[in-house]
């Protein structure tokens, strides 16, 4: 389903609730080696005369030097340093003593001023990684400086800042950077906040952002792709926002592309808590053939109506979403949804999500089913189950998934803590679709280094299918 914006469907809205995410900033110091540089990679200059000894222990000196000089840094400049070294040792292939590896390290770090938190006036993160060819890569970065009058970041490596945009994503300055990003913030006294975003080489950004006797009100401006007369584009979005009763938020925006053909955009939220249990949210948004905003797509009108009614126990969802296509099929979208918990350790959004461990805290079982059709046809159902099998322990998570023809998906996952320093994490996963099937067998294990926060990690996988993926993973974590 096309979601117009961040307020569209009851459903997303409501699984945000659920999840808070909070983005902490962070920076560091790289000092400077005999290099030939390109790009963001740094080659050091080999000595072919020497020793595969002492090729190894120059890589080792190089992430000494490192390391001590960022201490000495920490002393001299009274600043805070955090962050964490890896080292990894890693085969794509099962055959150990007899396939090659490679070796490979990396720092995180993290400097700040030894000052309070909201007094600090710069931070920055970065990160470098050693491989076994010579060659240190920077990895993602982030300096923030901040000013009575101004806050500014510069990131890039994808790192991820935040997102900056406009109702409905019309005008939208994405969080993550994959080259060099800027931005820049301005509080104008205490009447409103301008925004200006940087991304090379030809794309400017700038929102302005106030509260008005009660309205959040905004003015966007995008410029973009300037050194291509073919594509170059300039776009205008106003917008505001209230909450016009108790639990009751309405939001309206609308923009124009300049050019010979003008285009435009608009799009119109409610969203109602009609009782402590039911949530209504809707949406509409329009775009002419000549709109070339970030979000919405020309000549479309997307209509979405969603509902979210929750209880301690259970939430169920439903969402649809109509699709008006100008000279084109109009399309449909329809999910449903319900999730059910026999305790509340657990917030809905974490019941089956993999990406984190959220989902092993849960106290007793839990299940969800959803299903999803298209045009007024099935797309597919899932169907999520998981379960603690001995208390504070072993947890369990199985999924099956319906693709439709002969086409499905299922796995489980396992979460066992097997003593307070050692967690071993197996997986399974089969996929049978467009008549191919494959099955994924992973490993992982955790263990903790004495009474530190050192970890040593390890990963074996193994994908059974036409051409098989082997993997074997180990690696030490530090944190400092």
């Amino acid at each position: 389903m096309q979601k117009g914006g961040a307020h569209s469907v009851a459903s997303s809205q409501a699984e945000d609730r659920d999840i808070a995410e909070g983005e902490k900033g962070s920076k560091g110091n790289m000092e400077t080696f005999p290099q030939e540089s390109n790009g963001n990679e740094i080659y050091l200059k080999k000595d072919f005369s020497k020793t595969e000894g002492e090729k190894r222990m120059k890589k080792v000196l190089v992430i000494t030097l490192v390391l001590v000089m960022a201490f000495a840094s920490s002393a001299m400049a009274a600043v805070n340093l955090s962050g964490k070294f890896t080292a990894t040792a890693e085969m794509e292939s099962l055959k150990v003593f007899k396939d090659e590896y490679e070796l490979m390290s990396s720092l995180e770090f993290t400097l700040s001023p030894a000052a309070e938190e909201d007094e600090a006036a710069w931070d920055f993160s970065g990160g470098l990684t050693l491989k076994d060819d010579n060659t240190i890569t920077l990895g993602k970065y982030k300096l923030g400086l901040y000013d009575n009058y101004f806050n500014a970041y510069v990131w890039g490596n994808d790192y991820e800042l935040t997102t900056k945009e406009t109702y409905f994503s019309m005008i939208s300055a994405a969080k993550k950077a994959t080259g060099i990003r800027a931005r820049l913030e301005v509080p104008v006294m205490d009447l409103a906040t301008v925004t200006v975003d940087l991304a090379a080489p030809d794309n400017v950004r700038a929102f302005v952002n106030a509260e008005v006797e009660g309205f959040d009100v905004g003015l966007a401006y995008a410029r973009k792709n300037w050194t291509d007369e073919d594509k170059v584009s300039n776009t205008i979005v106003a917008q505001a926002g209230t909450d016009v009763a108790e639990g009751i938020r309405v939001e309206v925006a609308g923009g124009v592309a300049l050019g010979d053909d003008l285009g435009f955009g608009l799009g119109a939220s409610v969203d109602a808590d009609v009782t402590d249990e039911l949530n209504l949210a809707g949406s509409v948004t329009h775009a002419n053939e000549n709109w070339v905003g970030d979000a919405l797509v020309a000549d479309n009108t997307v209509l979405e109506i969603g509902a979210t009614y929750t209880e301690d126990m259970f939430r169920v969802t439903a969402d649809v979403g109509y699709t008006i296509v100008k000279d084109d099929d109009n399309t449909n979208e329809i999910s449903l949804g319900v999730r059910y918990r026999m305790s509340d350790a657990v917030t809905y959004a974490n019941l089956f999500n993999r990406t984190g461990n959220a989902w092993a805290k849960n106290t007793a079982p839990a299940f969800g089913a959803s299903v999803d059709f298209v045009d007024l046809g099935f797309d597919n159902v899932r169907v999520d189950v998981t379960s603690p099998v001995l208390e504070d322990m072993i947890w369990v998570h199985a999924y099956g998934s319906y693709l439709g023809d002969k086409d499905f998906k299922a796995g489980a996952l396992g979460y066992i803590l097997a003593t307070d320093k050692l967690t071993v994490k197996p997986q399974v996963d089969y996929t049978y679709e467009d008549e191919e099937s494959s099955t994924d067998v992973q490993l992982a294990a955790d263990y903790k280094i004495g009474a530190s926060d050192a970890t040593l990690k390890f990963v074996g996988q193994r994908v059974f299918k036409a051409e098989p993926i082997s993997l074997l993973k180990l690696s030490v974590e530090v944190p400092f």
